[in-house]
């Protein structure tokens, strides 16, 4: 069998030619012991960082045009950080630490997430709508205006109020005219659009049930408040019931790729975990 044709010679001549890449491109070189290496790559991912933003076209412009005092201050930065970082690592400072823990966790559901995120489609954001609509429900609101009688004000603030009333069914008040009857209110006289917790807060869980149950467009009372009685016109009843797809789409389209991007995480942690 002729010489060049031995399996050992071509181990060998493999070994030997790997050898001498590594020898002269300088890769087996450990870097994380003695050598700090300050290359354009390193002072660019520390300027980021430092800077807390990620734009590569921006800091390599600003790399750049930085004055040489800056630079060399920029790379004595470096330097310090990565000589003691490592020093730490040296001294096992890296261990047993629960907050660098949680920092690495971070990084790695951070990759987990994907730099390119599939956005979904209109398709997938209609599907989304349809499965979550309770989030975008709309409650019933009301609009009206009222008249005030103060309990503490008058000793007969109910017969106040059923007298005050006659004269405002009998003139037909408007809307916009019941400001000039009534005593002062703690809060508003005419609330537009108004749900029943925010009515609820201004006059009290009895009176907010008791007007979403009134009827429209006359006047009507005495309601009785936390405060004393009120007469009501309501103008305006909205009922409860759920957002249209595309008044909603903007925010449907955020909470789909919020869920969408979540869904994502999860499911490759999950392949990591098992």
């Amino acid at each position: 069998m002729k010489f060049y044709k031995q399996p050992l010679l071509h181990f060998l001549l493999i070994g030997f030619s790997l050898f001498l890449v590594f020898e002269y491109s300088g890769s087996w070189r450990d870097t994380s012991g003695k050598t700090i290496v300050v290359d354009r790559a390193a002072l660019l991912t520390h300027l980021q960082y430092r800077s807390k933003a990620f734009d590569n076209e921006r800091f390599d412009t600003m790399l750049d045009q930085m004055p040489e005092p800056e630079r060399v201050a920029l790379i004595n930065e470096y330097v310090r950080e990565e000589a003691l970082y490592r020093e730490a690592l040296a001294l096992g400072m890296d261990g047993n630490d629960y907050i660098i823990k949680r920092r690495m966790i971070q990084k790695i559901e951070y990759l987990a997430r994907g730099f390119e995120v599939k956005a979904l489609d209109d398709a997938g954001y209609r599907a989304y709508y349809e499965e979550h609509r309770d989030d975008y429900a709309i409650e019933a609101t009301l609009t009206f205006t009222h008249v005030f009688v103060s309990a503490d004000r008058h000793a007969d603030a109910e017969g106040l109020a059923g007298t005050l009333l006659e004269q405002l069914v009998k003139d037909s008040t408007a809307f916009s005219d019941a400001t000039q009857f009534g005593d002062s209110f703690v809060y508003n006289r005419n609330y537009v659009d108004r749900t029943e917790p925010l009515v609820a807060s201004h006059f009290g869980t009895t009176f907010a049930a008791a007007l979403f149950e009134l009827e429209a467009d006359f006047w009507q009372g005495p309601v009785r408040s936390a405060y004393g009685y009120h007469l009501v016109l309501l103008t305006d009843r909205k009922p409860a019931g759920f957002a249209e797809f595309e008044a909603v789409a903007g925010q449907v389209a955020f909470d789909a790729e919020r869920v969408h991007s979540l869904n994502r995480t999860e499911q490759a942690i999950d392949r990591i975990i098992d």
